[in-house]
């Protein structure tokens, strides 16, 4: 593993994740409390992957017991089994927003603050930047 110091770290964008369920779960119509989030069954990412870390950290780390019923490696197969009525999970709104917008899935009401993280762009400072990634990185830019 190389230096941190040869990696350019850049903070990119800000995800946040919305904990979401079919829209025929009765839980759409209420306000989420840390209980009833213990109580509901859980469709989450595998640990490791940074959708579940945020997620471990910032949500989980207050519902020490909590009924986890899959968990899958692909957002897809998450969005395709919470649509079935399996549980309720948590994903980027950059994810569901599809299935928000049509309605297919419902961003749930959660008591505690919005769950966000940032996104980075990283790349080793030593690398030749091609012209495709150095366009790249600048259209990742912010409009000023």
């Amino acid at each position: 593993m190389g230096n941190t110091q040869d990696v350019v770290t850049q903070s990119w964008l800000e995800d946040e994740l919305v904990v979401f369920c079919a829209p025929e779960n009765p839980l759409v119509q209420q306000t989420l409390t840390v209980p009833m989030l213990a109580e509901a069954p859980w469709i989450l990412r595998e640990r490791g992957s940074g959708t579940r870390e945020v997620l471990d950290h910032q949500l989980l780390a207050q519902l020490p017991h909590f009924k986890l019923v899959m968990e899958l490696g692909n957002s897809e197969a998450i969005k395709h089994a919470v649509r079935h009525g399996i549980g309720i999970s948590c994903l980027s709104r950059r994810v569901i927003a599809d299935q928000l917008a049509a309605g297919s899935l419902v961003a749930l009401q959660l008591e505690q603050p919005r769950l966000v993280r940032t996104l980075y762009l990283v790349h080793h400072r030593q690398k030749h930047l091609s012209n495709v990634l150095q366009r790249f990185l600048e259209y990742c830019q912010p409009a000023k």
